[in-house]
């Protein structure tokens, strides 16, 4: 009775650990393990409920998850309080909150813009996430190769609209404006000159000594193959997006 007591409570760690690592944009365990220099072998152990999390463990998975945007405590992945992330249904991801797309972003080097054609509203179209956000919430779709396997062409990702600091992003993935009007995801690293910094890509050159407009760190990332997709103006117009199948009719481009 005790061993399937302790078995239980490592399942559900294991389930609230794979959910973070979900909500924070890793593909795999074991990509989310080598991305941040973790032993493979004991983080898929602790996801697959294999091995009791600590509260080390604990703590480290959880402050790496919120810097990718995610809201969970380590209390949350131990013991499932309210700041652990929920599981979610493929029927769940339908019903969520409408966000708004303002345009592309860039994953690698500069691209075209110009036939960007927003709504009355500013946004070229919406998507239903399966989570709260917080008011302000905006997102921009991902174009280019440069930051796989964290983000690939189409993931969605999903930024505070009024910004911040990046100074409070160093070191940290997030969407950039530079002045000359380009848009990028990237991370953000300290410049060679005042005021301006490097933006790294996973898998191409270095931009070093970029000025910023405006930054805001990745709030959450929707993955290409799990969000709803609406027309700008009208959901009623839109496509829903589940899958790899548009269920209604899918707006034009």
């Amino acid at each position: 009775m005790i061993q399937s007591g302790e078995n239980r409570v490592r399942a559900a760690q294991g389930e609230r650990l794979r959910q973070a690592r979900i909500a924070a944009g890793y593909r795999s365990a074991r990509d989310a393990a080598l991305q941040n220099a973790w032993p493979e072998s004991t983080y898929r152990a602790h996801e697959a409920g294999t091995r009791t999390v600590g509260q080390d463990d604990a703590e480290r998975y959880a402050a790496r998850f919120r810097r990718d945007g995610v809201q969970v405590t380590a209390k949350g992945l131990l013991f499932g309080d309210d700041d652990a992330p929920e599981p979610h249904s493929e029927v769940d991801q339908v019903v969520g909150q409408v966000v708004g797309v303002k345009g592309l972003i860039s994953a690698g080097g500069l691209i075209d813009t110009g036939d960007e054609q927003p709504g009355p509203d500013g946004d070229l179209f919406r998507i239903t996430v399966p989570f709260p956000v917080p008011p302000g919430t905006i997102a921009f779709r991902v174009a280019g190769l440069s930051m796989y396997p964290k983000y690939e062409p189409d993931d969605v990702v999903l930024c505070a609209e009024a910004g911040e600091s990046p100074e409070r992003l160093l070191d940290l993935y997030a969407a950039v404006a530079t002045v000359e009007g380009h848009r990028f995801l990237k991370k953000i690293l300290r410049g060679s000159q005042r005021g301006s910094y490097h933006l790294e890509s996973h898998n191409a050159p270095l931009m070093p000594d970029r000025r910023l407009v405006w930054a805001s760190g990745i709030i959450s990332t929707v993955h290409a193959q799990a969000w709803s997709r609406f027309c700008a103006g009208s959901k009623s117009a839109g496509a829903k997006f589940i899958g790899s199948k548009f269920v209604g009719s899918k707006p034009d481009g």
